[in-house]
């Protein structure tokens, strides 16, 4: 279901915000499952994230007309999230040894483009977005989050223009658009919640992809139901002896664990992160320094795209 923010609302700079694992992971495994499978050079290295990342951008540049990007990385040591919980992202897999050549030279590729990287030790991409976003909005830009994880639908904000451009499962599989944007209206339509219900909605319901318990034997329809009764978690706790039978009970055995996960997906906008809005600018890029690394890569379509991208 497409749901538009309206853009001619607005002459508003549009800074355009990237989920950079996110977008990444969705790349490499869409395009190693597809019939052809993984992108490698005559040289044998991986390019399926590189062509994927690129590919989309570029749908976004031509499409959003953003005049500010910025992309956003978790890193590799623990999280405050991890700290507070051992389990969290627990059963993930490490990443495949292709998956990491492949998204280095992404990162090589994103410099060379002088697109601007942000990453905090300690944090996840997720929190510098959110804080990054809440600047931005603060200082009168129009943001718009590039993401395929549904935990940012708790950024989207109309009032301070902020929405959700999300990639669709089949993202990288055809030539059509490649995202819907979301706004508060979308995010209603989509997830039964509002924005503002979204961390009370995992806190209740959890989520197995990152591992937060929720209650125990609380499900999507019943934290749906909960929170359009209550609006909050507070206030599904607050009236716990309104509640009746099995869910009652539930809610009474769960609650550690529901607080435990209302922190875990609560993203920080206060990320104490060096940030210079003018540094996500874009300038362009010199093509005589970017064509080597894109001819080593063999990125013939990026290549053939380059007068769009500059």
């Amino acid at each position: 279901m497409a749901i538009a923010s309206n853009n001619s609302s607005t002459t508003a700079p549009l800074l355009i915000l990237v989920d950079g694992h996110s977008l990444a992971f969705r790349a490499y495994y869409a395009l190693a499952n597809s019939r052809r499978g993984p992108l490698i050079t005559s040289m044998g290295i991986p390019t399926s994230i590189c062509f994927g990342f690129l590919n989309s951008l570029l749908q976004v540049l031509e499409s959003e007309q953003p005049q500010f990007m910025t992309i956003a990385f978790d890193l590799a040591e623990p999280t405050f999230r991890h700290e507070a919980d051992t389990k969290y992202k627990s059963d993930r897999e490490e990443a495949p040894e292709d998956f990491l050549i492949d998204i280095k030279y992404l990162q090589q590729l994103l410099t060379a483009f002088n697109l601007k990287i942000a990453t905090k030790a300690g944090y996840e991409a997720d929190d510098v977005l959110g804080t990054i976003a809440t600047k931005a909005s603060l200082a009168g830009y129009r943001v718009k989050i590039i993401t395929g994880d549904r935990d940012l639908f708790q950024l989207v904000n109309d009032d301070k223009q902020v929405s959700v451009l999300y990639l669709h499962n089949q993202t990288f599989k055809k030539t059509a658009s490649s995202y819907t944007e979301f706004d508060r209206a979308g995010v209603i339509a989509k997830m039964k919640v509002t924005p503002e219900q979204i961390v009370d909605y995992k806190a209740l319901c959890g989520d197995k992809s990152d591992c937060i318990p929720g209650v125990l034997g609380i499900g999507d329809k019943t934290a749906v139901k909960l929170l359009t009764e209550y609006q909050t978690l507070a206030g599904v706790y607050d009236n716990i002896d309104k509640i009746k039978g099995a869910v009652k009970k539930k809610l009474e055995a769960g609650k550690k664990d529901a607080l435990l996960s209302q922190f875990l997906a609560q993203i920080h906008l206060d990320v104490p992160i060096e940030f210079n809005l003018e540094e996500s600018k874009l300038v362009g890029f010199n093509e005589l320094e970017i064509l080597p690394l894109l001819k080593e890569l063999e990125l013939k379509k990026i290549i053939s795209n380059l007068d769009k991208l500059q």
